[in-house]
């Protein structure tokens, strides 16, 4: 499969000169797409994205000549049109968006599953619902990766809340509240179910905090698991 660069991606995003200049910054300066990609390969199964904004990682996937299917889905119709979009104007295929709740979305047993920079945005009660549902699925042999800043964790957590109170004054993303989880608690739902856990700072070049966490079940010995512990 022909792979694209990150210009030749952001021009299946409209004209807008901003959002396009915002895919190729994302594309360049973020490493949560080239780690994602590493376990995806290794995988070889379907991928759920919950949470996926415009879909840059179900089309950079494509962009990249990965071919498992994927399935991205946001509570914000205009960002998962954009994605459609995207995905028309290169013709992929098995690559599919859908407006839905994360708390909403169907897990299937044995999927790579993906929630970059999402946790935040739910409600305490929701964050701790949301956990378990994706530690159920780890137990079913889901491969779980989730991006997250952790509450308090110094300077680049209030980078990251600083930032968050910009997207929503530009309307980038909708009102409501920021709840960034405890390190602790998070990790606990995993942890207090035998469940293999590593995590790992992936915040790249940029002035963010987030922290990339892998779960998968005790007999899934992923070799990938052990080198990013």
């Amino acid at each position: 499969m022909k792979s694209f660069s990150s210009a030749q991606i952001s021009r299946a995003y409209g004209r807008s000169r901003w959002l396009r200049g915002y895919v190729i910054g994302k594309l360049l300066l973020d490493p949560v797409f080239s780690a994602a990609w590493r376990f995806i390969v290794y995988r070889g199964r379907f991928v759920i994205d919950i949470g996926c904004g415009i879909g840059l990682l179900g089309i950079s996937m494509r962009g990249a000549g990965l071919t498992e299917r994927y399935l991205g889905s946001d509570i914000t119709p205009w960002k998962v049109n954009k994605a459609k979009d995207a995905m028309r104007y290169f013709g992929f295929e098995n690559v599919g968006f859908e407006v839905r709740d994360a708390l909403a979305v169907e897990i299937p047993a044995g999927s790579t599953i993906c929630m970059f920079d999402v946790l935040h945005y739910l409600q305490p009660d929701d964050q701790r619902l949301m956990l378990e549902r994706l530690a159920r699925a780890a137990e079913r042999d889901s491969l779980v990766l989730i991006r997250t800043t952790f509450r308090n964790s110094g300077w680049r957590y209030w980078v990251t809340l600083a930032e968050e109170v910009w997207t929503r004054a530009t309307g980038w993303i909708p009102g409501g509240a920021v709840n960034f989880p405890d390190r602790g608690e998070t990790l606990a739902v995993f942890e207090d179910r035998g469940l293999r856990v590593a995590v790992e700072p992936l915040w790249g070049y940029t002035p963010f905090g987030g922290h990339l966490i892998v779960v998968e079940r005790e007999g899934g010995k992923s070799p990938l698991v052990d080198a990013f512990a």
